[in-house]
């Protein structure tokens, strides 16, 4: 992609993140909850009754920070692998013949 082309998709995305919080800050004025689904080409911004709204956000927080900690621990697990492979790798290989420790 070139130059332009990334300006234009980040301003374009800087004007609907602008309308998301505009529109979501009119919801909670009205005392409404919201809950904004993103995907890579679209959002969906889901309007609840503040009776139901609490907690489906309870849990749909919950559901979430279990999945970031699930994440972070296997990003963790694989860079302690990837650390262990480049050790292994940094070692010099033993000379043919030579005797072993």
């Amino acid at each position: 992609m070139s130059y332009r082309r990334d300006l234009q998709l980040l301003r374009r995305a800087q004007k609907q993140a602008k309308r998301q919080l505009r529109q979501l800050a009119q919801l909670e004025l009205t005392g409404l909850t919201a809950v904004t689904l993103h995907a890579h080409t679209r959002q969906v911004t889901i309007m609840l009754a503040s009776a139901t709204g609490a907690p489906f956000t309870d849990t749909l927080r919950e559901v979430l920070r279990e999945r970031r900690q699930a994440l972070r621990a296997e990003a963790q697990q694989l860079l302690l692998t990837w650390l262990a492979d480049e050790r292994l790798r940094e070692r010099p290989a033993p000379a043919a013949g030579a005797v072993l420790p």
